[in-house]
């Protein structure tokens, strides 16, 4: 007769596996600050894409203004007038998560979705954990890269 159950062994085993998977997982789970980062590094990234589509799609200039907490488009220099976001509505603009900072720069689309020059948006972050990030424009074409 074949008892049914787990042995000693495997179960100190199974407990030991799962100690050390909670003791490296645990903390990037209460941490959130590095996962609103890269989420707002992820906004960032299509708010300069939404600009180069919609200067190819209204034939005019599109504005990119990146401050040292927020990247924002436009319709004039400066940002003034802030694109929206076709579904919502919502302001095509986005702050960085405390601890964040960047270059400021303005860079505009022409109505082929050229850039007037390339250039890199450099995330700098001070939360620990938080990886260096950069969105690139290239020069030529106006193709965003984030990586």
């Amino acid at each position: 007769m074949k008892a049914a159950g787990f042995t000693l062994v495997e179960l100190v085993v199974t407990i030991g596996i799962l100690a050390i998977v909670s003791a490296v997982a645990a903390p990037r789970f209460f941490q959130a600050s590095t996962f609103e980062s890269r989420g707002r590094y992820d906004n960032a990234a299509a708010i300069v894409r939404l600009a180069q589509k919609t200067a190819v799609a209204w034939r005019r200039p599109v504005y990119v203004c990146v401050t040292a907490t927020t990247v924002s488009a436009g319709t004039a220099a400066g940002c003034g007038t802030t694109l929206q976001y076709p579904v919502s509505a919502a302001a095509a603009t986005v702050t960085m998560a405390g601890g964040v900072t960047l270059n400021p720069f303005e860079i505009s689309f022409d109505g082929l979705g050229r850039p007037s020059a390339g250039a890199t948006i450099i995330f700098t972050s001070s939360i620990a954990g938080d990886p260096a990030r950069q969105i690139s424009i290239a020069a030529e074409t106006g193709y965003v890269s984030a990586n």
